[in-house]
């Protein structure tokens, strides 16, 4: 059993249209089927338009093939601005790449007249799905979002490949946007990226590295977007294997030495990273990347002098170093 309030970013809109959704989720078996139950509370306001809506959802146990459920339902009531109705759908995945969606509203946010439609999309596409009559179709016109693609960049070639992973594990830890927390609740996440619905504007979106996956690190941690009315902006994050080496500095005698500056100094850049070695010798060079890397130890040459990190090293390797 689950209980959670689930409400929108709070980013600034324009005065002529305003936005917002709360939702408070309780999930519960109210009749014991093989698959999630939910009911869910929500308060959604346009404008001065508002719809309050009591619904069952129900999500059937996921295929076998894409861990997409087999049947997607929920059916409420909904009192608001524009009067009271009723409010359903229900959705399959007909092949593995085609959903199918049939909706039906009594009521909405903005209009008192019942709709009935019927929707097709790509189950792998990172849009949402509007129709000419949906209640959202003039929203996408006010608003736009980000398609954001965190990646695990294998090859290092900045390039989101076939074979490569979409992060979107701890994405609450992850991003900031506007240096506010992100709620992922108020995202789609899909294989294809996080769907993050925003108003038209310029937002700076922060990497924190409590977010970041384990042993991988962003090429650049602040990023800035603008969102246009109408469209997705697509952002993609590729992150790089971060490597640690780590050893002990001894003299020529075998002896450790303590408070020595060991230094990897990037062949291809020159950026050096550094570490102080500790009473024992030890060091810990953190953050490397897949390339090659000179060695020395307070600006003196060390054996030995090469550093080279490949896709088959270790993401934690051990090297001892002894001065010349």
């Amino acid at each position: 059993m689950f209980f959670g309030v689930v409400s929108g970013i709070g980013f600034p809109t324009s005065d002529r249209y305003t936005n917002s959704l709360l939702e408070l989720n309780y999930e519960t078996p109210v009749f014991n089927l093989s698959g999630d139950e939910t009911l869910t509370l929500s308060q959604e306001t346009i404008n001065t338009n508002n719809l309050l809506a009591l619904k069952w959802k129900y999500r059937s146990l996921p295929r076998p093939s894409d861990q997409r459920p087999y049947w997607d339902w929920d059916i409420g009531y909904g009192i608001g601005s524009q009067g009271s109705g009723i409010i359903a759908s229900i959705a399959t995945v007909v092949i593995p790449s085609l959903s199918l969606r049939f909706r039906y509203d009594g009521i909405s946010t903005t209009s008192n007249t019942s709709s009935f439609r019927i929707e097709l999309a790509s189950a792998a596409n990172f849009s949402p799905n509007f129709m000419p009559t949906d209640t959202r179709f003039e929203e996408l016109r006010s608003k736009g979002g980000i398609l954001m693609q965190p990646f695990l960049d294998l090859n290092n070639n900045g390039l989101l490949d076939k074979d490569e992973e979409i992060y979107t594990k701890d994405l609450d830890l992850l991003l900031i946007i506007n240096n506010k927390k992100f709620n992922s609740n108020y995202s789609d996440i899909t294989s294809n990226g996080i769907l993050i619905r925003l108003s038209p504007q310029l937002y700076r979106i922060d990497l924190d590295p409590s977010g970041y996956p384990l042993d991988w690190k962003p090429t650049q941690t602040a990023i800035a977007v603008e969102v246009v009315a109408g469209t997705y902006t697509k952002i993609a994050i590729p992150f790089v294997a971060s490597y640690t080496v780590a050893g002990t500095l001894k003299d020529s005698q075998g002896n450790p030495i303590s408070g020595a500056k060991v230094e990897a100094i990037s062949t291809k850049t020159g950026d050096k990273i550094f570490s102080i070695t500790n009473s024992s010798g030890v060091f810990y060079l953190e953050q490397l990347q897949q390339e090659t890397y000179n060695l020395q130890v307070n600006d003196k040459a060390v054996e030995p002098a090469i550093l080279k990190i490949t896709p088959t090293t270790d993401t934690l390797s051990e090297i001892n170093l002894k001065i010349r």
